[in-house]
């Protein structure tokens, strides 16, 4: 039975948010993951991996050699979803997107399940491993997107898309949070079975499976149309893209997420060491940060849609994002001026991200959606990749203002950028 497309970007909307929710229920729980398996003392897979990132803080404070593990990890995942959604992206252009989304949402299901068992922590980077290669599925869920929309309305489906991840990440601390207090298989964690907070992970499996039966039933499998013999990565192809605008487009964004998710990175640490925030208070923060980016892709990106081009909102939300920033550098210090600078710097992001991917979108052929988008998406991937150890690293050595400054100067190079580049005109 055919689904009606608003239905159809509805449906996109909850796979999204549900894929992101079951990968964002970690993010409250990674520390005290990690602590369980410091504690345990005679892993020495994680003793390898522990010394490797003491090694790269010189030496420093423990806090600081843990904070970097942590971002050791979190820059292998994205690494992996820099490879993996090019691939992701022209498979669907090939064997269709309902096929692909099923196939990678079971692989998310398997490796949260190899969460839940992990007893040793070559099993936890292992489960990390295979969610990361997964999560390039975003490019197959925006390829599916672009495939609903029309040229005048892509930025509305992808504004959609993007409310659906940005409130898929405000709910998965929230509801990992939450599961970590739940305890109906602690008994299996005493046993030494399953990782700490088992709960956490059962949940995270539940939510992938219903995220994978949404696929499977209200996703229509379309025969995909014949598409160009191409490599199946592009980057073994680059200088071969025709389209030269979506290589630029995708540098931009690789430069953008780069800036962007490096204040995100270290943002946590600022809260903590400057208004020693709680880990609640911290979750509350981003909370505030959540709904201004759900809020404005749901409701002002959809309003702009057809009525303004790709570039202008993407333009706008570039300014917006450096006048926050700077906001952040000179009064970030101060509580009224910290909550001011990050409206700004929610405001713009939640315009860029859609923007840029509805750009990027126009920019390539009806049968090769996928293979754009997945491009487009790697390009971010890869600057979410670098992020976490450089800007960590650059924290803890100068210290947050300088860590900002720099971010704002990328942010600036962005925006500068984005004003020479073209739009073919529709």
């Amino acid at each position: 039975m055919s689904q009606s497309p608003k239905k159809i970007q509805f449906i996109l909307f909850l796979i999204v948010f549900t894929d992101m929710m079951g990968f964002s229920l970690l993010f409250p729980l990674f520390p005290k993951t990690l602590e369980f398996f410091l504690a345990k003392g005679d892993d020495v897979f994680f003793r390898t991996f522990y010394s490797a990132a003491n090694l790269l803080s010189f030496g420093g404070d423990t806090k600081y050699t843990f904070v970097l593990f942590g971002g050791i990890l979190g820059s292998i995942y994205s690494f992996l979803q820099f490879l993996a959604a090019p691939v992701w992206g022209r498979l669907s252009d090939i064997f269709g997107r309902r096929a692909i989304l099923v196939f990678t949402t079971l692989g998310n299901t398997l490796g949260y399940l190899l969460w839940l068992f992990s007893s040793q922590f070559w099993m936890f980077v292992l489960s990390r491993v295979i969610t990361g290669l997964m999560g390039g599925n975003l490019s197959v869920a925006s390829a599916a997107m672009a495939d609903q929309t029309d040229e005048k309305s892509r930025a509305a489906g992808m504004g959609l898309l993007g409310a659906g991840i940005g409130l898929g990440f405000v709910m998965g601390p929230l509801l990992g949070g939450i599961s970590s207090q739940w305890n109906f298989l602690d008994s299996f964690y005493k046993e030494g079975s399953v990782v700490v907070f088992p709960a956490s992970a059962f949940f995270a499996i539940l939510v992938s499976l219903v995220s994978m039966v949404l696929v499977y039933l209200f996703l229509p499998a379309n025969k995909p149309e014949s598409v160009p013999e191409k490599e199946i990565h592009p980057f073994l192809s680059l200088k071969k893209i025709e389209s030269r605008n979506l290589v630029r487009i995708s540098l931009l964004n690789l430069l953008f997420v780069l800036s962007f998710s490096g204040f995100e990175f270290v943002v946590n640490f600022f809260l903590s060491d400057t208004f020693q925030f709680s880990p609640k208070e911290i979750g509350f923060t981003f909370l505030y940060i959540g709904i201004v980016i759900i809020l404005v892709q749901g409701g002002v990106v959809r309003r702009l849609s057809g009525k303004i081009s790709e570039k202008t909102i993407s333009l706008f939300g570039g300014v917006v994002v450096v006048f926050g920033m700077a906001l952040l550098v000179l009064i970030g210090s101060k509580f009224f001026g910290l909550f001011v600078s990050l409206f700004f710097l929610a405001f713009g992001s939640a315009l860029v991200n859609p923007g840029l991917s509805s750009f990027a979108s126009l920019e390539s052929g009806k049968g090769d959606l996928g293979r754009s988008l997945g491009l487009f998406r790697s390009f971010g991937s890869l600057g979410r990749a670098v992020s976490p150890v450089v800007f960590s690293l650059l924290y803890f050595q100068k210290g947050p203002i300088l860590a900002f400054f720099i971010s704002f100067v990328l942010l600036c190079g962005f925006t500068i950028l984005l004003t020479f580049q073209k739009q073919r005109s529709t």
